[in-house]
């Protein structure tokens, strides 16, 4: 038996005690890959429980397609949509067009568009009118925007979310178009809190004469509301809503996300009710350059007037 002097025992000790584990038996949890989680939000452009309710169907029925955690993260405004994606908060989201356009050019070309639905390559915004208003002979419908300059002065009017696409940046478009500067001509402008919902229920109350939306909320809105506030012009269609993504999530990932949203079959009860929450047909592939002419309107603003 060869002995060792206690000082080199105790070095040989915390020799092996220092080396590298390899085998599977040694504390594998330190080297084990966590499963990915995939995190989206959206723009809390309408009732927010309902956002909430619907997003968590859907969290769930990616998780199952896709075998990996999804988990939906609210978001407080628009702005915090398109910040999270740059900040690694979430990893996809549900945008509208100009946060769309504003979460590709903030991630430096990492962020890309993922899908979009059926109805969002030929959206429209609808303006409405306050029926007492318009019984009062105050406004009409109109199939010129232009027709309302002379009677602006005397209208109330409200937009939307300022960031809101429908809501707000392509009816201030159109107005503007048509000879109108809605901060200068109108009455007063507002901006409606609650989202498009928000704005209808202004102009059905009184508390404005009248102000725009996105169309498939008030399509989708109760006929006491659309009495209360009738339709009195539609824009020219536009891009608005899409699925965005970070590259960050990977190539494949990335692959099989876009595919299962594509393949939502309105044949099946539960997708059915997922493309229904989405006001979707279906979702279809869509590409960043498709989105290039929100782009240029929203530019065609002054710096700064959209923050």
């Amino acid at each position: 038996m060869i002995s060792f002097p206690n000082t080199m025992r105790s070095a040989l000790v915390v020799g092996l005690l220092s080396l590298p584990c390899v085998l599977p038996s040694c504390g594998g949890d330190s080297t084990t890959e966590q499963a990915p989680v995939l995190r989206f939000s959206g723009i809390p452009d309408r009732n927010k429980g309902a956002v909430a309710k619907n997003s968590a169907k859907l969290a769930s029925w990616l998780s199952e397609k896709l075998g990996v955690e999804v988990r939906y993260q609210a978001s407080n405004s628009y702005t915090a949509s398109v910040n999270a994606l740059a900040a690694n908060k979430i990893d996809f989201a549900w945008l509208g067009g100009k946060t769309t356009c504003d979460a590709i050019d903030a991630s430096a070309g990492k962020v890309h568009v993922l899908a979009t639905r059926d109805i969002d390559l030929q959206f429209k915004t609808y303006f409405v009118g306050n029926h007492a208003a318009i019984a009062a002979g105050k406004l009409a419908a109109v199939a010129d925007l232009g027709e309302w300059r002379d009677a602006a002065s005397k209208l109330k009017f409200t937009f939307g979310d300022v960031n809101s696409t429908s809501g707000h940046l392509m009816p201030r478009h159109f107005l503007v178009v048509a000879g109108i500067d809605p901060d200068k001509d109108f009455a007063s402008v507002g901006y409606s809190e609650g989202g498009h919902s928000g704005t209808l229920n202004a102009v059905a109350a009184g508390s404005v004469d009248c102000g725009a939306l996105n169309y498939e909320v008030y399509e989708n809105a109760s006929a006491e509301l659309k009495e209360k506030a009738p339709l009195l012009h539609t824009t020219a269609e536009y891009v608005d809503y899409s699925w965005v993504v970070h590259d960050r999530v990977g190539v494949d990932l990335i692959g099989r996300l876009r595919a299962a949203l594509l393949g939502l079959d309105d044949s099946d009860p539960e997708e059915s009710a997922i493309l229904k929450a989405w006001s979707a047909g279906k979702f279809l592939s869509a590409t960043d350059a498709q989105w290039d002419s929100i782009r240029e309107v929203r530019d065609s603003l002054p710096k700064g007037f959209l923050k």
